[in-house]
């Protein structure tokens, strides 16, 4: 696949968003099936809490890290290496005959996870021509919407066919597939490694240089709030559909898969009203408002279906904003342009840190209350924190010191 010295190469960019897709498939496969698993493995809704979001363990921990390994190594080749440790999560998944078994597998899915939406960024930067710089980030923002909604559409069709198992093990031959033909359309990408050599002190160095500049601290954090709130919600919303309506779980992947394919407007929209010249703090403040306020008419103790899943179109549309704010802002906060990865893995690593903690506080609070109410006041704090935050984005200016 070659490329125009005059115009973005759209074709590639959408193949490396493709491979971001294809890690949301493994986000979004849990959430309509948590039942199945909860029947099969027999757990409690504070165990399945943790099978959504153990999946980010390894980014809450490691995130930084692999961003700063990422600059290191190749941005390539750890972005094929993330899919390869996927399709082995998968398929040892399917194996697994008891939590503890799924648990591990979903680990070993999160780290590739993490090391594709940590690497994959960089090369959209490293590709696109500048006066398309906030659109194609914009773009890549929409993959976790996009591969999650559309796993959660063609789950019903599945499960005619197999169970949850047989889900992971197809996740893992369609990963195969696309990881062979991405390493053929982009063996051209070449890394120059800028020291010529790759040291654990220089990996070091770079994380502090990182972790202690402003902007990209203060993006994380934010993230925190955003990511939180998203996996709270979205990852018991077919729970919630179920057990409060009685949908039957195709019904409710597919009012689930639509909620969150509604967040791609948001970060469309997004990346649009960035280069037109909004302000990146004005944006996330907003979002947050509408989010917090958004949570109470989701959480309604009121039986109004209508009023519930409204209040779940409002926080995913507008919550969209948020990442595609904080995403694009990366290569504008990053310390210098060899840190991008590396900034990138910290904001990602508070991303992981918000998803890691959303469901089981959410289970927590619902099992001990026994309403889902309570989950208004718990996500209406959180998004007030965010707000909060935001506005701290207004006094800061770049770090960008090269």
């Amino acid at each position: 696949m070659k490329i125009n010295k005059d115009q973005s190469p759209w074709g590639l960019i959408l193949l490396l968003f493709g491979a971001g897709i294809l890690s949301a498939f493994q986000v979004g496969k849990v959430p309509p099936v948590l039942s199945d698993i909860r029947s099969d493995l027999v757990i409690s809704l504070f165990y399945a809490g943790w099978v959504l979001s153990v999946f980010n363990l390894t980014g809450l921990f490691l995130g930084t890290f692999t961003g700063a390994i990422a600059d290191a190594i190749g941005h390539r080749r750890l972005m094929l290496a993330g899919l390869v440790i996927q399709i082995a999560g998968c398929f040892l998944g399917s194996l697994s005959h008891s939590f503890y078994g799924l648990l591990a597998s979903r680990i070993l899915e999160g780290a590739g996870f993490l090391a594709v939406i940590v690497s994959t960024p960089t090369l959209i930067f490293q590709i696109v021509k500048k006066k398309d710089m906030s659109v194609a980030l914009s773009i890549w923002t929409c993959y976790l919407p996009a591969g999650a909604s559309l796993m959660m559409i063609l789950l019903p069709f599945i499960l005619m066919v197999t169970d949850w198992k047989g889900l992971w093990q197809i996740n893992a031959v369609i990963l195969i597939a696309y990881t062979l033909l991405l390493s053929k359309k982009t063996s051209h990408i070449k890394f120059i490694n800028r020291s010529g050599s790759t040291t654990i002190t220089k990996l070091i160095q770079d994380i502090i240089k990182t972790t202690t500049s402003a902007g990209p601290l203060l993006l994380a954090i934010i993230f925190i709030t955003y990511a939180l709130q998203w996996l709270a919600v979205m990852g018991f919303l077919p729970t919630l559909i179920l057990e409060k309506y009685g949908f039957s779980k195709s019904m409710a992947s597919i009012l689930t898969a639509s909620i969150v394919f509604c967040n791609i407007f948001g970060n469309l929209a997004g990346g649009r009203l960035l280069k037109r010249g909004i302000k990146r703090w004005r944006l996330i403040t907003f979002a947050f408002i509408v989010m917090g306020l958004s949570s109470f008419a989701i959480y309604s103790s009121t039986a109004n279906f209508i009023l519930n899943y409204t209040g779940c179109l409002v926080f995913s549309i507008f919550g969209g904003l948020i990442p595609a704010s904080i995403l694009g802002g990366v290569p504008e906060y990053a310390p210098s342009k060899n840190l991008i990865a590396t900034t990138n893995g910290l904001v990602i690593q508070g991303g992981q840190a918000g998803q890691v903690m959303g469901p089981p506080i959410l289970a927590y609070l619902v099992s001990q209350t026994g309403s889902w109410s309570c989950g208004s006041w718990f996500l209406g704090s959180v998004a007030l924190v965010g707000a909060m935050l935001s506005l701290c984005l207004n006094f800061l200016k770049s770090d960008r010191r090269d």
